[in-house]
């Protein structure tokens, strides 16, 4: 049973609306679009992983997918996780290409591609420590520690796995094996520590406690508000500076109309600069646009808000992911 669904990563929807409006040309967009192709390829490599997984039985098997927990004042993200009565396994997915050495002695994960090597940090230290504050996790909120095992999954089917810690095949597997990994942690694991009642309320508080990451994309760049255009862009030939007429955007290129298209620009502020807008920002960001027509815009969107008159802030709402539909003409 899926308790919870992945999501399109908020990460990449960051990345995308950064490439939208970075100034073109910009000495740090290859770097960015490089990034961008890396956090995409994983979030592709844990689709493969959750449709493998699609096939365990429905029943006893709970997943929890792209899980992130406070630990004390520390987050800790998990790919995957199932749930059963008996146990709870961790799953961190690689979707790198080329040749993974997983070196004992160094304790990092050496990728091989087109005669380069990179080196990584190892994705079983990291799935360990996943295992470590989940533990401490359940103990804060009194719940028993079953046994916790843990898989690290290679998505990439032409990938070529080497290591000189023969223990680690058994924990490092290829994707199309997975399954059955699976099924013999479950077959070997006989001890009942959860009732069912108890699962379905870890269930719901694993839920509850999610806490989705927003990381800042600008930062690590050395980016500021000034590295961006600005402007309501048209969402027919993506020209940036559509003109406020008076119950619609006009595009000063090829003069499509719309009555919505600043609600992309707004959900790229929120994306990029701030998870909460006020008028004078507004009017800044969209351009060109006067102190009521900015007032009228943001209340017609009925974002959460908080405060009045000229102090109320307006809100990024919690389910951007569809809040914000595409601009329609």
């Amino acid at each position: 049973m899926i308790e919870k669904e992945r999501t399109y990563p908020i990460r990449l929807r960051k990345y995308e609306a950064l490439m939208n409006r970075i100034i073109p040309n910009h000495p740090k967009l290859p770097l960015i679009e490089q990034d961008y192709k890396t956090w995409r390829s994983g979030y592709k490599g844990e689709l493969q992983t959750d449709y493998r997984l699609s096939f365990l039985p429905e029943k006893g098997f709970h997943l929890f997918r792209d899980l992130r927990l406070a630990d004390g004042d520390w987050y800790f993200q998990i790919d995957t996780l199932i749930l059963t009565l008996r146990y709870i396994l961790l799953i961190e997915t690689k979707n790198h290409k080329g040749t993974l050495f997983f070196d004992k002695d160094s304790e990092q994960m050496i990728q091989t591609k087109d005669e380069k090597e990179k080196s990584y940090d190892h994705p079983l230290i990291q799935v360990k420590m996943q295992a470590w504050h989940l533990k401490r996790w359940l103990k804060q909120y009194k719940f028993d520690v079953p046994p916790i095992y843990h898989l690290v999954v290679v998505s990439n089917s032409s990938t070529i796995i080497k290591t000189n810690d023969r223990p680690l095949n058994k924990v490092i597997v290829k994707g199309d094996v997975l399954l059955n990994r699976v099924l013999q942690i479950d077959e070997f694991t006989q001890s009942v520590i959860f009732t069912d009642k108890e699962v379905r309320k870890l269930s719901k508080l694993l839920i509850k406690k999610h806490t989705p990451h927003h990381p800042d994309v600008l930062k690590p760049y050395s980016l500021t508000v000034d590295d961006l255009r600005k402007g309501v862009q048209c969402p027919s030939c993506s020209t940036l500076g559509m003109k406020r007429e008076r119950w619609f955007w006009l595009c000063p290129v090829c003069g499509q109309k719309s009555k919505i298209a600043h609600h992309k620009t707004l959900k790229e502020f929120f994306l990029l600069i701030s998870p909460s807008i006020n008028n004078q920002s507004c009017r800044e960001f969209c351009t060109g646009i006067t102190y009521k027509t900015s007032s009228d815009l943001l209340s017609s969107m009925h974002l959460p808000f908080t405060g009045t008159k000229k102090g109320r802030l307006y809100h990024m709402p919690p389910n951007i992911e569809t809040f914000f539909h595409p601009a329609k003409k």
